[in-house]
């Protein structure tokens, strides 16, 4: 466990995982719930941190941290077909490539003792 310094406090604490404290992980957990509850009330909102901090009742660098760590995503493909179907097929050329490279890949697997001194 190495002790580190918490990134939105401060404070020095022992963790082997996240850089944010057990407190204010605690705190951000709950700004989070409440965002997220407005943000499901409001979909149709257009907001930035600020806005969303005023809001809420929130301190607005709490929410850029939530931000940062890639808490909040917003669907864009839903509301927008012709994004969707780029995606669609992204994915399956994606995967086309997978199943094309896996195959030969196999073919071309040996053990060290054929690759180095040519033995079965």
């Amino acid at each position: 466990m190495e002790m580190h310094t918490c990134q939105v406090c401060n404070k020095l604490f022992a963790s082997s995982g996240p850089r944010i404290c057990a407190a204010c992980m605690k705190r951000l957990d709950k700004v989070y719930e409440r965002a997220r509850e407005y943000l499901r009330d409001h979909a149709d909102a257009e907001l930035n941190a600020s806005s969303l901090a005023e809001a809420i009742g929130e301190d607005v660098r709490d929410l850029e941290i939530l931000i940062a760590e890639g808490r909040f995503e917003r669907d864009t493909t839903a509301a927008d077909p012709e994004e969707r179907r780029r995606q669609q097929l992204l994915s399956a050329f994606q995967k086309s490539l997978g199943d094309s490279s896996g195959s030969a890949a196999a073919d071309r697997r040996t053990t060290y003792g054929r690759d180095r001194h040519g033995r079965d």
